[in-house]
């Protein structure tokens, strides 16, 4: 009985023990000075919307880096909303690494293909729906729709599935570029789309004068697969530049009109 009482006695000593080394450490680790500030950045190539280097200042002056601020003071939940706030990154975290630094991971939006509506202004889209506002000191090679184009800009992010664009075109658009890109030899010989008065589609194949009617995007992938036929069969050739429009909106065929 007497060594029964002893070895709890002794648990609850070292259990207490550890309590307070816990405590101590922990207390150490909260006055320490914040170290340095890591941002890891995830996005296709060395350039894109986040200017890293700026982010990094603002990180660090929100979390008090230059004035020595220790670790307990930084608030993560700032730092947390000031990468939410920025328009092009998809997703953050933020977190105190072991070697008492700020370490930061984001993901960079990735869009598809940049729409101008009709007063000039443009959106990028990503193929999630994603609606990005343009950015002064970015500017990727995408797909370019432009005309008939209604729909609002401002300078935060936005989803497709928001109201202010049900009737914009930018889901029309959206298929149509999912289906050039899906296609590897579309993709590098399409470069623009365009919304008619009509609210009709056509697109703009790279070194071909005549007009490629797409119309709707009902079909739209067998209307690019026959467009791919087209344009293999007569690769190389100056057989098409004798043509005012390709008309695709024509089930099983391709109705082809001379100037």
């Amino acid at each position: 009985m007497v060594k029964k009482i002893l070895s709890i006695l002794a648990w609850v000593i070292t259990g207490a023990a550890l309590i307070v080394l816990f405590v101590y450490a922990h207390k150490g680790f909260t006055n320490a000075p914040l170290q340095g500030v890591v941002f890891n950045l995830e996005r296709q190539g060395d350039k894109g919307f986040v200017e890293k280097d700026t982010m990094i200042a603002n990180i660090e002056d929100l979390c008090g880096i230059r004035n020595h601020a220790s670790i307990g003071s930084v608030d993560l939940m700032k730092i947390q909303k000031l990468l939410s706030n920025s328009p092009w990154i998809e997703s953050s975290s933020a977190f105190i690494g072991l070697n008492d630094t700020l370490m930061i991971s984001a993901k960079e939006y990735i869009p598809i293909v940049r729409i101008f509506n009709k007063k000039g202004q443009s959106v990028y889209v990503t193929r999630d729906g994603a609606i990005l506002p343009s950015n002064k000191t970015y500017t990727p090679r995408l797909i370019i729709a432009s005309g008939n184009f209604e729909f609002p800009t401002s300078d935060s992010s936005a989803q497709l599935s928001d109201t202010s664009y049900a009737e914009s075109g930018i889901s029309e658009t959206l298929a149509i570029t999912k289906a050039v890109l899906a296609d590897d030899f579309l993709r590098g010989s399409i470069g623009q789309i365009y919304r008619n008065e009509r609210k009709q589609y056509e697109i703009m194949v790279n070194s071909l004068p005549a007009r490629v009617i797409v119309g709707d995007t009902v079909n739209i992938k067998q209307k690019m697969s026959r467009l791919h036929t087209l344009l293999e069969k007569h690769s190389g050739t100056d057989e098409l530049l004798g043509y005012k429009t390709l008309d695709l909106r024509y089930n099983n065929q391709i109705v082809c009109t001379k100037k």
